[in-house]
């Protein structure tokens, strides 16, 4: 596949989840700061008032932004995205993306879920239900025919073996397996698709584990002190994505980490 740049400038139907974490609030706005007028943005996540603060700093005339709220579940993303597809009417888009941000892992924690009630949950939030909501998206009449961007934010430490996490890595493979086949089953629709790695954010946290025993992001990624990676702010990582996209190039379906490591 060849590398492909993107214009963000256009008149763009945005899709992106996990609003409320850092990450998240500062993709939105960098984001929708770069549309054309007549875009639209979907903005999703669970916590209705950080969702509502985002929208009203979002709130610009060029482009309209729909907020929705998952469910305890997050089973209700299709039905998120086809009101705001009929709120959209017959608007002709010229992009559409989908940003998967979904949770806290990339943003804040490390450590797996401790309980099965917690695991359950976990993989219910980031593998079943953004893959529902991609594949609705992947096959909406509304966006037939214009194309498409997938941004599956995700982290190479997790991808990998990481220490305490035999359950979490599990559940981040599945998921980085998905999209990079969608790149390979779409790249003649003209769909594009990328996984980013933001890498150690400025929010991730220092966690107890069932146990109690004190574990640091970089105790669990167990990199030697030489090779220390240092913490990065959610605005410097989503302005490195947005480099990527409009200048740096990236390869459908490639992994791409903020420390400029690929995965091909």
């Amino acid at each position: 596949m060849a590398a492909k740049r993107m214009d963000l400038s256009v008149r763009t139907f945005l899709v992106l989840s996990g609003c409320s974490n850092p990450l998240g609030q500062t993709l939105a706005q960098e984001l929708c700061g770069r549309l054309a007028p007549g875009s639209m943005a979907l903005i999703l996540d669970e916590n209705p008032e950080k969702l509502e603060d985002l929208r009203r700093q979002l709130t610009t005339d060029a482009v309209l932004i729909v907020p929705g709220v998952w469910d305890a579940q997050h089973s209700n993303g299709v039905q998120l995205l086809e009101q705001s597809l009929l709120l959209a009417g017959d608007v002709p888009f010229q992009r559409t993306i989908m940003v998967h941000n979904e949770g806290e892992t990339a943003t804040h924690m490390l450590l797996e879920p401790q309980t099965e009630q917690t695991w359950l949950e976990y993989v219910q939030h980031q593998l079943y239900a953004p893959v529902a909501l991609n594949q609705r998206w992947l096959n909406a009449i509304q966006l037939k025919g214009i194309e498409k961007l997938a941004i599956n934010v995700t982290s190479s430490l997790q991808v990998r073996p990481l220490v305490y996490n035999t359950l979490l890595c599990s559940c981040k493979r599945a998921r980085d397996m998905y999209f990079r086949s969608m790149a390979s089953e779409e790249a003649r629709a003209n769909v594009h698709v990328l996984s980013y790695a933001p890498g150690v954010l400025e929010t991730h946290r220092t966690h107890c584990d069932e146990n109690g025993n004190i574990l640091t992001p970089e105790e669990l990624i167990e990199m030697p002190p030489e090779r220390k990676l240092p913490r990065v702010e959610p605005l410097h990582s989503t302005l490195k994505l947005i480099n990527i996209l409009e200048k740096t190039a990236f390869v459908s379906g490639h992994d791409v980490d903020y420390y400029d490591t690929f995965f091909l």
